[in-house]
């Protein structure tokens, strides 16, 4: 090789030289301005000794002997802004990440004064899940290739985050759901309805308002709907989507007002009488037959079925034997029921065939004591 032949850089080398040439002005940039930092509080201090020099009196000698905790003046930072929390992943949940990445990015620019020290830490709260194993790709490719970033910027490191971490083709899916009728109010209140609405016209892109307020009147309670369609006053116009939005508000907040308005004026409905067990014993003798005179009035809570055919029954026919013709008892309990005279031949019969130690066909009527009765002795009806 000729020696005074000149090389001749390649991209790859001039994008290294490049590189290295941003990190060292970022070095110095950040060693100058440590150095105002430190002149600058040099200066606070010499302005503090001096203040004391030319005020004496003013400067404690002693320090306080009261125990209340001293209130710092405040000094117009404001307070720290919220971490992100650790991401896994999920494709519902990779937008908000990404916002909240940009607004502490937004509130802490000090803390970011180069590209990479923004991926970097957004790369930090990717722990699991798949965003894990994205960031171990991204770091992998960082080791094979010594010296270069996986992503030139945060822009760069944006774009690429979305394709892998933010649903596909949402615009798409927000503009098919509203030109159906799945987003329409329904049974929902009215503000989950407007939330859901607001969140697909943002997702759908629709920018003309026109458009907007027709695609939610439709999808509106209609008797909201109709209530902002014929007011006589302050009608909202049909181009401005925030004053729908407004009204369809005030009229629901209304509504509600007014329902509740008559359920406190409204009668409460008579409640039925109860009716109150009484004991059994009661009954039986509000019904007794043979001692009414113990009969218990009612109380007025109570309520017993009348019966309305006792006063007319009569009293009871007393019972009367058919063997004896006596009254006050049956012929199963008839004192005479073994009189052999008032047996009826099937009792008769059944009589003689218990006696087992002579044969039935051997005793005779006379031997047990029969004797044909008379004619005035046969009873009517006891044949």
């Amino acid at each position: 090789m000729n020696p005074t032949h000149q090389h001749t850089p390649t991209p790859e080398e001039l994008r290294l030289a490049a590189v290295e040439q941003a990190l060292i002005d970022s070095e110095a940039r950040e060693i100058e301005t440590k150095n105002q930092f430190a002149a600058l509080l040099s200066g606070f201090r010499q302005l503090e000794l001096l203040m004391r020099e030319l005020n004496p009196a003013n400067t404690p000698k002693t320090p306080p002997t009261d125990t209340t905790p001293v209130r710092l003046a405040p000094t117009g930072r404001p307070p720290p802004p919220a971490l992100p929390s650790e991401y896994d992943g999920d494709r519902m949940k990779g937008q908000a990440f990404l916002t909240s990445c940009q607004t502490y990015m937004r509130l802490c620019p000090d803390s970011f004064p180069e590209e990479q020290t923004k991926i970097t830490w957004a790369l930090s709260y990717m722990k699991s899940g798949r965003a894990a194993k994205w960031a171990e790709r991204v770091f992998y490719w960082e080791e094979k290739n010594p010296g270069y970033s996986k992503f030139l910027d945060w822009d760069e490191f944006r774009n690429e985050f979305r394709k892998d971490f933010c649903p596909a083709h949402s615009d798409v899916a927000a503009i098919n759901k509203l030109e159906s009728t799945t987003y329409y109010q329904k049974s929902r209140s009215l503000d989950d309805y407007l939330d859901e609405f607001v969140e697909l016209v943002a997702e759908a892109g629709y920018t003309d308002p026109k458009v907007v307020v027709v695609k939610f009147r439709k999808g509106l309670d209609p008797q909201i709907q109709n209530t902002i369609a014929t007011m006589a006053y302050g009608r909202p116009s049909d181009a401005s989507p925030e004053n729908w939005y407004e009204a369809a508000k005030n009229v629901d907040q209304n509504r509600a007002a007014n329902e509740a308005f008559k359920s406190s004026y409204r009668a409460p409905a008579p409640t039925p009488a109860r009716l109150t067990s009484i004991p059994l014993r009661l009954v039986q003798q509000s019904h007794s037959r043979e001692t009414p005179s113990t009969y218990v009035r009612p109380t007025p809570n109570i309520s017993i079925p009348a019966d309305v055919d006792f006063g007319r029954k009569k009293d009871p026919t007393p019972i009367t034997c058919y063997r004896c013709h006596q009254p006050g008892h049956k012929a199963p309990d008839c004192p005479s029921r073994f009189d052999i005279r008032l047996l009826t031949n099937e009792e008769l019969e059944n009589e003689l065939m218990n006696r087992r130690d002579v044969p039935p066909a051997e005793i005779s009527l006379t031997e047990i004591g029969f004797e044909a009765p008379k004619e005035e002795d046969f009873v009517q009806g006891n044949e």
